[in-house]
């Protein structure tokens, strides 16, 4: 699961400001068209209607930044940064624009420039992803080695939304790292729920928790589960070698045991 969880956002709605009635609907139609090429991946067609769209109605921010997303998908990186600075202008309240442009920034490495307007959106108290924005800015703090002020912030997003999966994921990655394995694995057990439910990280690290605590035959539930529902990933491979660690491990254990049970203790020679 990567540290970063850069989701953009697309405005569903749109104001047309557009003189004449005919131009305002026509705007709306291309503009509802574009939206929904986005949604499904269409980034060509996605961009010749916004561009349509963006023509009969020059002003509109939600528009603009809908626009932004498609040369951004298509490649255009710089036009897709110009036209999310142009969103703004027209309405600085646009908070998905704010969410896009720092998300770009973000993965540019512009580590301030994302973080102060990750921070601006935080200031927008009807804006219902503040889990993943949060969860962003501690992307940041980790980025810096302020791994206190990380956890805050990991913390935070999980206050705004207990089913934020990924929040809960690094949780246990810092905890695993504390050897605090009994916490760690109720992070990586909630982090394996929700929208994260297919994601095979928080079953594998589940299961080097087990191996951890010594709960062999609970981790081999875990990575057998790997390799049926993940056979495809590197985490299915992880899951084997895994699975021969633990056997070797509790032939270990066994020897040793019969060793101990077994030994003589001579007499020392006078």
């Amino acid at each position: 699961m990567k540290s970063l969880f850069l989701i953009f956002t697309i405005s569903f709605i749109s104001a047309c400001s557009s003189k004449g009635e005919v131009k305002s609907k026509q705007a709306s139609l291309y503009f509802g068209a574009g939206t929904q090429s986005l949604m499904q991946q269409q980034y060509t067609e996605a961009l010749t209607s916004l561009l349509k769209a963006n023509e009969l109605d020059p002003n509109n921010s939600d528009i603009i930044n809908n626009l932004a997303m498609a040369y951004y998908f298509k490649g255009e990186h710089d036009l897709a940064i110009k036209s999310l600075n142009r969103s703004l202008e027209i309405n600085s309240n646009n908070t998905d624009a704010k969410v896009n442009l720092a998300s770009i920034y973000l993965e540019d490495g512009q580590v301030d420039k994302a973080e102060d307007l990750y921070k601006k959106v935080l200031g927008d108290l009807t804006y219902d992803k503040q889990a993943r924005t949060l969860y962003n800015l501690a992307t940041i703090e980790q980025k810096r080695q302020n791994l206190t002020a990380a956890a805050d912030y990991y913390k935070r997003s999980i206050k705004e939304d207990p089913n934020y999966c990924p929040s809960h994921f690094q949780i246990g990655l810092m905890q695993y790292k504390r050897r605090q394995f009994n916490s760690a694995y109720r992070s990586f057990k909630e982090s394996s729920m929700g929208t994260c439910y297919e994601s095979p990280a928080p079953v594998y690290y589940q299961a080097l928790t087990l191996i951890e605590l010594n709960k062999f035959n609970e981790a081999r539930i875990k990575l057998d589960s790997i390799e049926t529902r993940f056979k495809k990933t590197k985490f299915a491979v992880n899951a084997r070698a895994k699975l021969i660690e633990i056997n070797e491990k509790e032939i270990k254990q066994q020897n040793n045991q019969t060793h101990a049970s077994g030994r003589v203790i001579d007499s020392p020679d006078f």
